[in-house]
């Protein structure tokens, strides 16, 4: 396989049983991309959409901020997909690896409870509607 230096976005309900190179993936219905990794080594590359994790911008071509470090691959690959461009940066060493992995874990427990927080609000709120 060769690589990829340019994807295309599809949206979808579900990603297809088998994923085209230079293709974008974005399910809207389970909140998460794929893509084949641009390095060439053919593997699938899954993003969780979620405002602590990873998002979509796209104005015609698509961008997915911020970059895929693909620790958990054999090619270890390092990009940026923006505008549908691939940006290559530096492989992550281990320490970089563990602090991103604890940079997304801290990420995801904080916005987990903002939105059960949000919750709790919203039913206080009518709570006390329906008590006053």
């Amino acid at each position: 396989m060769r690589l990829i230096d340019h994807y295309t976005a599809h949206f979808v309900d579900s990603f297809p049983a088998s994923m085209a190179p230079g293709v974008l993936y974005i399910s809207t219905a389970y909140s998460t991309a794929g893509h084949i990794c641009p390095c060439g080594c053919g593997r699938e590359v899954v993003t969780k959409l979620s405002p602590a994790r990873y998002k979509i911008i796209f104005d015609g071509e698509v961008s997915l901020k911020p970059s895929i470090a693909a620790t958990g691959l054999p090619c270890k690959s390092h990009y940026f997909i923006t505008r549908g461009q691939v940006e290559w940066h530096k492989k992550l060493d281990a320490t970089q690896t563990a602090r991103a992995q604890s940079a997304d874990q801290r990420a995801t427990a904080a916005q987990r409870a903002a939105t059960q927080n949000a919750r709790l609000n919203r039913w206080a709120r009518i709570w006390r509607r329906f008590r006053g």
